[in-house]
């Protein structure tokens, strides 16, 4: 349990500090990073309680026009395809069509986790770490789907080049964390253009 909420604290701490560097593409004071934040559910009588969400507001609005939520797995095996389903469950009872949702992990995904998360447009990410540090590769480079999908699936890291593996909900390789929030908020800021 103490791993788990180590992890979420980590992936708070990354997104505050892309966030208040400018690396989002977003003005700071118009988003807020939250860690065990519960939003109400549209089907059940409790609310639902999130790892860590990113919540974007557009000047003088009081509610958020975007939720990224961010589910942590910590596990010691590859992440099932079952914790993505329930994942995209929680996502549906928040208002999908307001949320955003990753899935981080340090040790992998199932092949099938993968294949789901990429139907359903939910992002995944690989957070290697050394020791309690988080180490990121900052270069923006074009990365092969097979490359990806090793990164997101290898049991044995030795083998890896990055220290960090993610594909966007639109389905874009990416192997640093600035990338992939990047493409991500644009992907959001874009939309909400074209309304």
């Amino acid at each position: 349990m103490e791993k788990g909420k180590a992890f979420e604290t980590e992936l708070k701490h990354l997104l505050e500090a892309e966030l208040n560097r400018g690396a989002l593409g977003i003005v700071p004071k118009s988003a807020r990073v939250f860690s065990r934040k519960s939003y109400p559910s549209l089907y059940r009588h409790k609310p639902i309680i999130v790892d860590v969400s990113l919540e974007l507001y557009r000047p003088g609005a009081e509610e958020p026009f975007l939720i990224w939520v961010w589910e942590c797995k910590n596990y010691k095996h590859p992440v099932p395809v079952g914790d993505i389903e329930e994942f995209h469950a929680k996502l549906e009872q928040i208002g999908l069509y307001k949320t955003k949702g990753t899935v981080a992990c340090r040790n992998g995904f199932q092949r099938g986790a993968i294949s789901y998360a990429s139907v359903k447009g939910i992002g995944l990410a690989r957070v290697l770490s050394d020791g309690s540090i988080i180490r990121l590769r900052e270069a923006i480079r074009k990365v092969s789907k097979n490359s990806i999908e090793l990164g997101l699936t290898e049991p044995d890291t030795r083998q890896l080049e990055s220290m960090f593996y993610g594909i966007s909900s639109s389905g874009q390789g990416v192997t640093s964390f600035s990338e992939m929030t990047l493409i991500e908020i644009n992907e959001v800021m874009s939309l909400g253009n074209d309304h």
